[in-house]
């Protein structure tokens, strides 16, 4: 996608217009919303934007997509120009778990332990996090072969509808109505441009032309997005907007499609543009969030209005088509959301009673070997790290009565405050770290080891492992064999759907509730 600026020809009005609004011709000449408004000093006409915008406009993620691979939002990455149509603040510390990021979790879908459908045939990159799997999708991919998308594993899907105040998605009946053909919950976005026309006509377009609700299970929110400015001609990252005057303009947007709609707006976005755009704004916490982090390892730090995530926008590269999603929760969670459903109230704010590990993570609030985060939640998708591991598992045991020694034999945990608990471990024999001298207290556990040490802490009662593996990725000859097989010959784990352990994976605070209390009702 080429983007048009002003070297196209713009008519002299147009320019003048565009000036008023772009940094070209230095501080005194950036004008912008006035304060308490969200009217731009100088809305530009549909068809100066139009100009603006081009044939197919900006997609979700397009600003964050370029950041990653050419370090410029406003410069088209190489991809771009190859394609064709149809191709939580968690900063706070946790007394449990230190301060690793929110990630992915054991998988969601039916039973216990359990994965979303397998993929066929993925695009692009093959990762995917555990869970309800989604995509997002524009005029860039065209008419969607949205048989092929639910056979891959997606269930939830977002069109964009509108951009501004002049742009239309040619494809979004097909899109949107495609997806809900298939049995997709689906939903309209709309890519804001906040400083060519006001937030209320924004609203209002969007609205108009595709982004409705109802309360049927199957559409989800009116879908905010606001993110890095893709046009050079509207100036910098910001749209030349202050912090106030773009959360004023947020704001507007946001009230304007509750009163046209009845829901409350997601919002997309990412942490460091709404650092850098809002000034980390806290004031939009009734807005669910849809977070782009594109890795193999989590969403990341939230921005200040959020401590958790609905939707992950992990990866424009596959596997599905357009960018890929994953739902923070159940199947059943993702169709009350869609319902705008109150949520029952959980054992954390950010666990509601619907979820898939709810009761596990109740049992272990109620046992008192965990009292979640200050803020009043669990944090159910972050990884578990290995001194958080031996505090747990020190709890599950009743906390028995131990003195550590002075001096540990692990010469890297001086001041943790688990230090006693990594010491017990030790000693019980549950935790030889590396080399007898390192524990490694603020690593991830990795579910293999979570499988050592569940074993150990049994005793390491007399088992044979079986000579053809439980598990298709967990060979014979890995190291924990015999562990990993103990663990689903007592049923604690019994892996994903698609026959796999995934041994090297991260175990997350809302799984390792899962194994523990299947662990206690055992042992």
């Amino acid at each position: 996608m080429k983007t048009t600026t002003l070297s196209t020809g713009l008519t002299s009005a147009a320019l003048a217009a565009l000036l008023a609004v772009t940094c070209l011709a230095g501080p005194a000449a950036a004008a912008v919303p006035a304060m308490g408004t969200d009217m731009p000093a100088s809305s530009l006409s549909e068809a100066e934007q139009a100009k603006i915008i081009g044939e197919n406009g900006a997609r979700m993620g397009q600003g964050i997509h370029r950041l990653t691979v050419s370090g410029d939002a406003q410069l088209p990455a190489p991809d771009e120009m190859l394609e064709t149509p149809g191709a939580g603040d968690p900063s706070a510390s946790d007394p449990e778990a230190g301060t690793s990021s929110p990630t992915e979790s054991e998988p969601q879908t039916a039973g216990p332990d359990t994965a979303a459908p397998d993929a066929a045939e993925p695009l692009g990159g093959n990762w995917r996090p555990p869970g309800i799997q989604g995509m997002d999708v524009s005029s860039h991919q065209g008419n969607v072969d949205w048989n092929r998308a639910w056979a891959q594993g997606a269930r939830f899907a977002y069109a964009k509808a509108t951009e501004g105040t002049s742009y239309k998605n040619p494809n979004f009946n097909q899109q949107y109505g495609g997806s809900y053909n298939v049995g997709m919950v689906r939903g309209a976005y709309h890519f804001a441009l906040p400083s060519v026309s006001s937030a209320v006509d924004q609203a209002n377009y969007f609205v108009n032309n595709g982004g409705g609700w109802s309360a049927d299970g199957k559409t989800l929110p009116p879908l905010l997005d606001i993110e890095y400015n893709p046009y050079a001609s509207l100036g910098n990252t910001c749209y030349n907007m202050s912090a106030t005057q773009m959360v004023n303009w947020i704001k507007a947007f946001s009230n304007q499609v509750k009163a046209r709609t009845g829901r409350t707006p997601m919002i997309y976005t990412t942490t460091d543009w709404w650092s850098r755009c809002t000034g980390n704004s806290a004031a939009f916490g009734d807005n669910p969030l849809h977070i782009a982090s594109y890795n193999e390892v989590g969403a990341g730090p939230l921005p200040a209005s959020w401590s958790y995530y609905s939707v992950w926008q992990y990866s424009s590269t596959g596997p599905f088509v357009g960018d890929s999603n994953v739902w923070n929760g159940t199947q059943a969670a993702l169709t009350a959301f869609a319902r705008n459903a109150p949520a029952a109230a959980g054992p954390f704010k950010d666990v509601p009673a619907n979820s898939q590990f709810a009761k596990d993570i109740t049992w272990l609030r109620d046992a008192r070997i965990t009292t979640g985060y200050a803020d009043g939640t669990y944090r159910p998708l972050e990884p578990v790290s290995r001194e958080a591991m031996a505090a747990f598992l020190y709890r599950v045991e009743g906390r028995p009565a131990y003195t550590p020694p002075a001096q540990s034999k692990f010469k890297d945990i001086a001041g943790s405050e688990f230090y006693k608990e990594i010491n017990w471990l030790r000693a019980k024999g549950v935790a030889t770290g590396w080399n007898g001298t390192q524990f490694g207290p603020k690593l991830a556990i990795n579910r293999d080891a979570m499988a050592a040490f569940l074993y150990r802490l049994a005793g390491s009662p007399a088992y044979s492992a079986p000579r053809v593996s439980p598990f298709k990725d967990v060979a014979v000859s890995n190291m924990y064999y015999k562990e990993i097989s103990w663990l689903a010959a007592t049923g604690i784990s019994t892996g994903w759907s698609d026959g796999t352990f995934r041994p090297y994976e991260p175990i997350k605070r809302d799984a390792m509730a899962a194994f523990l209390h299947r662990y206690d009702t055992k042992f």
